[in-house]
């Protein structure tokens, strides 16, 4: 089955969603599989109508198939083979139609998972970063993987199950009707009150599932928190300590599930024991009725043969009904994360960057404030020539990196103007852009794979050669070379199996792969030591050769050889020249130059 394109999301800013709303979407999901849902449902009707002949063969035989002479009957085994034939007959169609239903509903149903996830995966990756800022990554994840699953058993396993119960509920009652209507009427009665009680209980349960819903979210993502960090869980010897939040969250998860299941072992039996009520009803009406002539002994048979189809769903429909609670909870949890705004959308009318990139830059009476209320640049306006090194410096919270993130739209400015060769990054597509300009950060992460993958990752069609050369450049051939297993050893989580250095050298060695016209460096040497720094500084240089670079530093390793430095402070540019000429006017630059000298940190 081919991939359809699931519906389209909701308005922006929809996350706060009530239980119908969030039953009507759920369903709602189904709907690029129609075709296979709709063929798998004609044969669920198909598959129920053939269950539900064998009880009235009983009847038929009894009533028809047998003649009372005195004290014995006389079989007329004609008409009892005939039926007997048919009801082989029925039972092959049936278990065909079964298996075709099956195969329909579970490849629809893996197709949904599939596309569900990647279109959470695809809505997470299309935010922006003050959006991670404000979540919990296990708990994302906890939506793209649990409460996905949860709501796939429902919508398609569960919805079958409901509604061939529900077909077997409608056909027996017919049947139970058309043999005996008084007997038929009685016998449901009881229905009627089991569907006032489920009503009743929906109510009270679906708050204690969303609850534990929100704390197994909150359990993840405090476990994959603390396991990312587990070096500084040991090292601090807090592991008791931590113990003890997971056990508080989990015993909050533990007492609403109690509650729902308190809820429900207290309805349930009531509800089933109404409903099985029907039993007596149907044995003392139908006995009733044969006394006084007005059944038969065979249509009786008939009826205690559908006791199970008429009882047996509605107990399969109670469970069903509890699942679905579930799957709201989980179906909430989803839909929060696909109606979650935008912040930063490439526009409908997008072009790419043309090509080649020259690499200017200009920043224009730029205003941003994570807080809108307290921006961090206010109006700033700076000119980056193409090919110009410039150096950002300034005190932690200056907003050195900020600029970083708004020219490659991690954020957008609340006002003024961002453009790379003339072009407002609000116009250009997000690709071409993130292309044209890399970003190389002082925390460099690493997949869990290869150092081949991991600097093949900036352009995977490079060829191991192209990787080598990188790497050459990048100063790092020397240590992979050392590896156990060269450019194919894993580097183990977030490149834990590395030095800081070798990573750093590492990212070097992808930017280059890359080949961005643009480099943002920040803060690229801070979280290496003295002896790797100059190894990096050395790469550093021979990436920024003739390409336009911004470096975000604290260090003057590298503000040295810049074209331009820039002092930030107040959100604005208060000193910008060559490093010489800056030196020898004795301003801020000139007291971390004397600061450097000193061994003192800027």
């Amino acid at each position: 089955m081919s991939a359809p394109a699931l519906p389209a999301t909701p308005p922006e800013g929809a996350v706060s969603l009530e239980g119908p709303s969030v039953t009507r979407r759920l369903y709602g999901l189904l709907l690029p599989y129609r075709r296979a849902v709709v063929w798998g449902m004609t044969f669920l009707t198909l598959s129920v109508a053939a269950e539900l002949y064998p009880p009235l063969v009983w009847g038929k035989i009894i009533d028809h198939g047998l003649t009372r002479q005195g004290n014995s009957f006389t079989a007329n085994w004609s008409y009892i083979g005939w039926q007997l034939a048919l009801l082989v007959a029925v039972f092959a169609i049936q278990q065909v139609l079964s298996a075709w239903r099956g195969l329909l509903l579970e490849k629809a149903g893996q197709q949904l998972t599939l596309d569900l996830r990647l279109r959470l995966y695809g809505k997470l990756a299309g935010q922006s970063a003050s959006y991670f800022e404000s979540q919990r990554t296990g708990d994302l994840l906890s939506r793209v993987t649990a409460d996905v699953d949860g709501i796939q058993d429902v919508l398609l396993r569960g919805t079958d199950a409901v509604l061939g119960n529900a077909l077997r509920l409608v056909g027996v009652v017919a049947i139970f009707i058309a043999l005996q209507p008084l007997l038929g009427v009685i016998v449901t009665l009881p229905m009627l009150i089991v569907a006032l009680m489920l009503t009743r209980y929906n109510g009270s349960v679906r708050p204690a599932y969303r609850a534990a819903r929100n704390r197994l979210g909150d359990l993840s993502a405090l476990v994959t928190d603390r396991i990312a960090g587990i070096r500084v869980v040991q090292g601090f010897a807090r592991e008791d300590s931590e113990a003890q939040k997971v056990q508080a969250i989990g015993t909050q998860l533990y007492d609403e599930g109690v509650k729902a299941v308190t809820i429900r072992n207290r309805t349930f039996p009531l509800v089933r024991f109404v409903s099985n009520f029907g039993n007596i009803l149907m044995l003392g009406g139908g006995v009733f009725l044969i006394a006084r002539g007005q059944f038969t002994l065979g249509g009786l048979l008939a009826y205690r043969g559908y006791g199970r189809y008429f009882y047996g769903p509605i107990d399969d429909l109670v469970n069903i009904n509890d699942l679905l609670q579930r799957a709201e909870a989980s179906g909430r949890r989803i839909f929060q994360v696909l109606d979650a705004p935008e912040s930063i959308r490439q526009a409908p009318d997008a072009v790419a960057l043309p090509l080649p990139v020259r690499g200017e830059i200009d920043f224009e009476n730029v205003t941003f404030g994570y807080d809108p209320a307290q921006p961090i640049l206010k109006g700033l306006n700076l000119h980056v020539r193409a090919g110009e090194r410039v150096a950002l410096i300034g005190a932690s919270g200056a907003g050195k990196s900020t600029l970083i993130g708004l020219l490659t739209r991690t954020h957008d400015p609340q006002q003024g103007r961002v453009s790379l060769d003339g072009h407002d990054v609000r116009t250009l597509t997000l690709p071409s852009l993130r292309r044209a300009a890399a970003v190389m950060q002082q925390d460099t992460f690493l997949f869990h794979d290869t150092v081949l993958e991991n600097v093949r990752y900036a352009r995977p069609e490079a060829t191991a050669q192209e990787v080598q050369d990188a790497l050459r450049v990048a100063s790092a051939t020397a240590f992979v070379d050392e590896l156990p297993q060269g450019l194919d050893t894993v580097v183990g989580e977030r490149g834990v199996k590395l030095s800081g250095g070798q990573r750093q050298r590492l990212a070097i060695a992808r930017v280059l792969l890359a080949q961005p016209a643009v480099l943002l460096l920040d803060e690229p040497t801070s979280a290496v030591d003295a002896e790797s720094e100059g190894a990096i500084v050395e790469a550093l240089e021979r990436l920024m050769h003739g390409r336009t670079a911004l470096i975000v530093t604290h260090r003057l390793s590298l503000a040295r050889s810049a074209d331009r430095v820039v002092v930030l402070e107040g959100g604005v540019v208060v000193e910008e020249g060559r490093p010489e000429v800056l030196r020898r006017q004795g301003g801020r630059y000139a007291a971390l130059e004397r600061a450097a000298r000193l061994g003192v940190e800027a």
